[in-house]
């Protein structure tokens, strides 16, 4: 199966979403969610270049948390602008969290030019479906473009 390295937090709202609930302060100056009963999936991967000529749609893919993190400040930003509280933000994007593993799969169904997702900022995006995440990350070592890794080893 091919496998794609994304940056966290990117690769976490993916797979497992963003929780949306009401962001509260707590006295000592960190945030938490309460009543995140709602899950916004990010369903659109942005690249530079589009799916290699040979890839057949829709495939199942593996995705890879790389082990370093995109700029938060950016991430903050564009989740921001999208209405979402600062804790659901900061909640997926936790330290504390895999880096430099594989943490599930989903299907690219589509490569587009144009979306109406609010995830779509890129030359090209992967149109992802149904996300599903391992019990236990997979460690590896990423590569860049779409990648396969040998059974029984591991970076």
């Amino acid at each position: 199966m091919k496998v794609l390295s994304i940056k966290p937090p990117w690769a976490y709202y993916i797979i497992y979403g963003i929780p949306y609930g009401v962001s509260v302060d707590n006295p000592d100056g960190s945030h938490r969610v309460e009543d995140s009963k709602r899950v916004i999936i990010k369903d659109i991967e942005n690249r530079d270049w589009p799916l290699p000529k040979s890839f057949t749609l829709p495939q199942r893919i593996q995705v890879h948390a790389s082990k370093r993190d995109d700029n938060f400040d950016s991430v903050l930003n564009f989740c921001a602008n999208l209405g979402i509280p600062i804790g659901s933000i900061m909640l997926m994007s936790s330290n504390k969290l895999p880096h430099g593993a594989i943490i599930g799969e989903v299907d690219i169904v589509d490569c587009v030019t144009e979306s109406k997702s609010q995830w779509f900022v890129g030359k090209y995006g992967f149109v992802l479906r149904n996300p599903q995440p391992y019990s236990e990350p997979i460690p590896c070592k990423g590569k860049l473009g779409f990648f396969e890794i040998v059974q029984g080893v591991q970076g």
